[in-house]
């Protein structure tokens, strides 16, 4: 299946820096307590790791890639008590801790594509994003402290992936649909752009000529 996706048409990729930070949209100035990543950015000091890739198709924060899941793969939060300085990986903990608790750090996995810079297909271009991230002192948001990434081949997906292969494959498949379907789009709206344009210049080449 990955074998028939051409990655130099696809649209929606986005260079590697780009590919996991956010940031909400405004919440008309109320501040909402809320033990979630509401703000990840990249750290100015990332540590950075591209492992497994060969010397003609290095990975760097510039590569052009796109997620493949939905949110992330697998993660483990980290909450901690300000009173106190436990840590918790456990949301139902970290609730019963009330607005002493709040979200130190974490770690999170995401498949993600990258687009080639040879012809190859989707098949060969499959990578795993893993960060950690952690609490900006006296911010209301989060920073991407590590960052690596390393190839992941169709034969070793299931093996990694283990219990949640079924789950990851299908959100592979619904997101390959989505950027399908966004470029289809995309194109059709540039060829009429296009088609527009030809005939545009069409009715100046006529009138020039019988002027």
């Amino acid at each position: 299946m990955l074998n028939e996706v051409d990655l130099r048409e696809l649209r929606g990729f986005k260079p590697l820096r780009d590919l996991l930070v956010f940031q909400p949209g405004s919440s008309g100035g109320v501040h909402f307590h809320t033990l979630d990543v509401e703000t990840l950015r990249l750290s100015e000091k990332v540590s950075f790791k591209a492992t497994g890739f060969d010397g003609d198709s290095p990975v760097d924060l510039e590569t052009h890639t796109m997620s493949v899941c939905r949110g992330y793969v697998s993660g483990m939060n980290v909450f901690k008590r300000i009173e106190s300085g436990e840590e918790t990986s456990d949301l139902k903990t970290a609730h019963l801790w009330g607005r002493s608790a709040y979200h130190y750090g974490g770690a999170r996995e995401v498949l993600a594509l990258r687009r080639p810079r040879n012809h190859s297909c989707a098949s060969d271009n499959l990578v795993v994003v893993s960060y950690g991230y952690q609490k900006v002192l006296l911010e209301d948001e989060h920073a991407i402290t590590s960052l690596s990434v390393r190839p992941l081949s169709v034969a070793e997906f299931r093996d990694h992936f283990r219990s949640d292969y079924p789950r990851v494959a299908a959100e592979l498949i619904w997101e390959l649909r989505s950027a399908h379907s966004i470029t289809a789009d995309q194109l059709i709206y540039q060829a009429e752009s296009f088609r527009a344009k030809a005939g545009y210049f069409a009715r100046l080449s006529d009138a020039i000529t019988h002027a």
